[in-house]
């Protein structure tokens, strides 16, 4: 494969998990050789995350990490991931987005790669609402949330073959990925908080985007620590989005369908 597959996550505090995820990941380096880069975005950690980084990024030279000076929200940590690969890399490349967390397990990514190349897909999503996808010790509040926010936005953003919109567990291409960022002039991430993964869905409805998905098992029980995301107001994001999302205005010889 010629291609570079980048695989990004953003992380916020995640000194017990990032470790794990990290050992986890380098089995990547036999499928992609080279062509792999691991790049993790330190949204302003105030535990060890950053000096576990360190040691990483000077034993291996294909895993590198970026800064915030302070926490600025997972919506913005997945901007700075979109800003740089998208400048830094081009037609072919795919980008995977994973939690930090460790409740993703990176062995669907080979399967979630080839999917995108084999199906000339824009976007694939690692989702728990296919066959053969399931969720592990999650709680039924946040069940209910991810369900009910998949039957909301489907209403209002389709998306053919896609039914998981909160999922951050994705491979993009890279160049669809550039186009999707200049069509709404840089904002195509414009949420701080965990809403961000179904405002990129719903922006990409309004371009048009080939997608697809494959079957996840979201292992919550893994996860160190206590969730991050903030119920009420993720809920409050979503509900905005239909307000918020309009289909960007074309330029000079563009169409958006």
């Amino acid at each position: 494969m010629d291609s570079y597959v980048i695989v990004g996550l953003p992380a916020y505090n995640e000194e017990e998990a990032i470790p794990k995820v990290l050992d986890k990941l380098l089995f990547l380096r036999d499928i992609y050789g080279d062509r792999l880069r691991i790049l993790v975005v330190n949204d302003g950690s105030t535990d060890e995350t950053e000096e576990i980084l360190k040691r990483y990024s000077g034993s291996y030279d294909y895993i590198n990490y970026i800064n915030h000076n302070v926490n600025q929200g997972l919506g913005r940590a997945v901007y700075t991931l979109f800003y740089h690969v998208s400048h830094k890399y081009g037609k072919g490349d795919i980008l995977i987005t994973m939690d930090a967390d460790n409740t993703h397990n990176p062995k669907i990514i080979p399967f979630m790669v080839d999917k995108l190349v084999k199906e000339q897909l824009d976007l694939v999503i690692a989702s728990r609402f296919v066959n053969g996808g399931r969720e592990i010790g999650l709680s039924l509040e946040r069940k209910l949330l991810s369900r009910g926010a998949a039957a909301f936005l489907k209403l209002f953003f389709p998306v053919q073959n896609v039914h998981d919109y909160s999922s951050g567990f994705r491979a993009y291409d890279v160049e669809y990925l550039h186009r999707a960022i200049m069509a709404y002039g840089g904002d195509l991430v414009t949420s701080r908080g965990f809403e961000c993964m179904a405002e990129i869905l719903a922006r990409f409805s309004k371009l048009g985007v080939r997608a697809g998905e494959y079957p996840l098992v979201l292992e919550y029980n893994l996860k160190q620590g206590d969730s991050k995301m903030k119920v009420f107001r993720t809920i409050k994001g979503y509900l905005r989005l239909p307000l918020k999302v309009k289909k960007p205005q074309a330029k000079r010889g563009e169409v958006y369908e």
